[in-house]
């Protein structure tokens, strides 16, 4: 036979026994696995359609975020398959790399800065026309 605890409340003798305490820990134990599971599975369904959004939103067309912003601005300009003036450049730069935008206070001049070291290198060459503002710039 079982042990029998006994619970006296409000007069009236009620009793558990070790075997229901057991069987609701187990019962316990089971919903908790279950849920774990469950939430395991709702994680890797997230993960897997964030990754999905990524390639949707961003192709794999060759961009890479860890290369130097110089070598991003002579990506995109070489993407463009035309001739940029430098303010062209800053609208495909913010679609890119949109925390460059909120990094810096005056966006023309921090390009400025890169696209003059990229045409010191000869990355980039400068095209003048006459009657248009500013340089044009090509791939070189």
């Amino acid at each position: 036979m079982m042990p029998i605890n006994k619970c006296y409340n409000n007069g009236k003798n009620t009793r558990k026994t070790d075997f229901n305490a057991a069987n609701s820990t187990e019962k316990l134990q089971k919903e908790n696995d279950r849920l774990r599971k469950l939430l395991k599975e709702a994680l890797l369904e997230v993960q897997n359609l964030n990754e999905r959004l990524n390639k949707y939103e961003k192709p794999n067309d060759g961009y890479n975020k860890s290369r130097t912003v110089i070598a991003k601005i002579v990506f995109l300009i070489t993407k463009a398959d035309n001739t940029l003036r430098s303010s062209e450049t800053i609208p495909l730069l913010q679609i890119r790399e949109p925390s460059i935008v909120n990094k810096q206070v005056s966006l023309e001049k921090y390009v400025s800065a890169f696209l003059n070291t990229a045409m010191k290198h000869v990355r980039l060459i400068p095209y003048k026309l006459k009657g248009v503002k500013g340089k044009l710039l090509l791939y070189s």
